[in-house]
């Protein structure tokens, strides 16, 4: 599990950093905060496939957090691409996207899903592809969860900005326990399709007995899954904090300097002491700033500087900069 940071500037991008995206590789599939322009050359540098199965969560519609998706969305239509996609956004975004195949000609040829969060309303809408205009389905949304899988569920939560705006947590379920392959062997256990039963925690029979993993020493117990939580653009927001409490990682606007805090309020932003407040108030373990103002494109260090003062682990984002999540 891994975290790209695939931009980080806010509103321009600049030399060393491109506008707003954070890949999340997990397992075989990719999930995309944001789709800033040129992401498709940044995807390139990290090393990402493009044909692998990928969830992209659009927070809002501003231009340096969308404009990248159109264009992302093209080049895997002419790569013959075949893995399903799933994108989640606010209200009109398939209409968004639906535009560019009439005017553009852009053509999805893989499986396809848009999921538009109706937050007012408490329901998804669903299309699947970009052909029909009609939408197919609507579902309730409950807890916030706007899509669950055997391994994790994706949540979000409306924050303060100036244009209705998403934050989203990526929330892992109980993973298994370590697997020790050691004691396996000493059980006589030979390696094949028995281990991936034992290291999922489920019992086995072998040679007439049945063997409990967890009992015989082979798998340790459950451990907590990670949780990982995306700010987008936005003033420090309760729902954001009460949707990220205890995140391993807090991903946060940190568009301006602490002097600059009348400005953050106008343009209804955050500073980089709002970001370490909110990491602080949610028991976050590491906070990421983001979304840097081209102001500091010579020396962002002062942001970093002024949210560790607060909050000591923070790092300040740099396009490309990898984080392994253990």
């Amino acid at each position: 599990m891994e975290l790209i940071i695939l931009g980080s500037s806010a509103a321009i991008p600049t030399r060393e950093r491109n506008l707003s995206s954070i890949a999340l590789r997990y397992k075989n599939e990719i999930i995309l905060f944001d789709c800033g322009e040129d992401l498709q050359r940044r995807i390139i540098d990290a090393g990402l496939k493009f044909n692998k199965p990928m969830k992209i969560l659009i927070s809002h519609f501003h231009g340096d957090h969308i404009i990248g998706l159109p264009g992302l969305l093209f080049r895997l239509g002419l790569s013959e691409r075949t893995s399903p996609m799933i994108i989640f956004g606010p209200r009109n975004l398939f209409l968004y996207l639906f535009l560019h195949t009439k005017i553009l000609g852009l053509k999805t040829n893989y499986p396809l899903n848009i999921i538009e969060i109706d937050h007012i309303n408490s329901k998804l809408i669903v299309y699947e592809g970009l052909d029909n205009e009609s939408q197919t389905k609507e579902m309730s949304l409950e807890d916030n969860i706007i899509y669950e899988t055997t391994n994790y569920v994706l949540k979000y939560a409306l924050v303060e900005h100036s244009v209705p705006t998403y934050g989203f947590s990526f929330v892992e379920k109980l993973r298994n326990g370590k697997f020790n392959p050691a004691r396996a062997k000493e059980l006589g256990i030979p390696e094949s399709h028995l281990w991936k039963r034992l290291q999922e925690g489920k019992t086995i029979e072998f040679k007439g007995e049945m063997i409990d993993p967890l009992k015989e020493g082979i798998v340790g117990p459950k451990r907590i899954g990670r949780k990982i939580t995306y700010s987008s653009d936005t003033m420090p927001s309760e729902s954001l904090i009460e949707l990220g409490k205890n995140s391993d990682v807090l991903i946060h606007e940190a568009t301006f300097s602490k002097e600059l805090a009348e400005l953050a309020i106008e343009k209804k932003h955050s500073t980089s002491v709002d970001a370490a407040n909110v990491a602080k108030s949610m028991n976050a373990d590491q906070l990421i700033l983001t979304h840097i103002s081209s102001r500091y494109q010579e020396d962002a260090s002062k942001l970093l500087e002024e949210a560790k003062k607060i909050f000591p682990n923070t790092i300040l984002a740099v396009d490309l900069m990898k984080i392994d999540l253990k």
